[in-house]
């Protein structure tokens, strides 16, 4: 069978566990690590996995790095983001159970899309009876929140184990903002990053979007990240 991986072409930095700060989120790390090298069932874990948190967080960032970790295990593998379901077709859905891996991100934008709420629902059936998938599903709410129109599929969701991602502290945004900085080649001091994280949105994603331009103009104009040059670059 062949591995499909399905990851953002924007994607700029490499995504794995490695450089994902953990915080308070241990317990949800090593769960999703031990999935991927527990596949053969050597322990009885979860097959469904649902966990959960805000925009910005990282769960994203940890279904990447799964699907990394399973392709370097020789794991077949599928991502898919539920912001691209306008551009693809349910039947997808079909034949994913027997996949080593599963993940699907933004569950909650399938509100309203009844036949892909009947077609998830469906699939989580099959990964149960087919024995074979392990199945991780992120969303934006717990499960009781879940704008879904189909009740059974939110008691589907509930048949395995449940995370909430806890948001990090600002050290350890810092060392995020850091750590993806030295992948590029940058050095930054933790006075910049404090500074960005101070004077920008706090999310994630907005922050490295924020690093997208520093790392252009600094490669530009030869520049260090200093707290004046990040000023000017970002108009703040």
């Amino acid at each position: 069978m062949s591995k499909q991986l399905s990851l953002p072409v924007s994607l700029k930095d490499e995504v794995t566990f490695d450089n994902f700060i953990v915080g308070e989120n241990q317990q949800l790390v090593s769960h999703l690590q031990q999935l991927i090298f527990n596949q053969d069932n050597a322990q009885p874990l979860p097959w469904l996995t649902y966990f959960f948190a805000e925009t910005g967080l990282g769960k994203s960032h940890l279904l990447f790095s799964m699907c990394y970790l399973a392709e370097q295990q020789n794991k077949s593998c599928v991502y898919l983001s539920f912001k691209d379901k306008d551009y693809l077709a349910v039947e997808m859905l079909e034949g994913l159970e027997l996949y080593d891996l599963v993940c699907f991100d933004d569950v909650e934008l399938i509100e309203d899309e009844l036949e892909w709420q009947v077609a998830l629902f469906d699939l989580i059936n099959r990964v149960k009876e087919h024995g074979h998938s392990r199945l991780v599903v992120a969303g934006r709410y717990g499960l009781q929140a879940l704008p879904l129109q189909l009740p059974d599929l939110v008691s589907r969701l509930s048949w395995g184990v449940s995370f909430r991602l806890a948001p990090l502290e600002d050290t350890e945004r810092c060392d995020a903002i850091i750590i993806r900085a030295e992948q590029r080649g940058l050095s930054m001091s933790m006075e910049v990053a404090r500074f960005l994280i101070n004077h920008l949105q706090r999310d994630l994603p907005a922050l490295m979007q924020s690093l997208d331009k520093l790392d252009e103009f600094s490669l530009q104009q030869q520049r260090k990240l200093t707290i004046p040059f990040v000023k000017s670059t970002l108009k703040l």
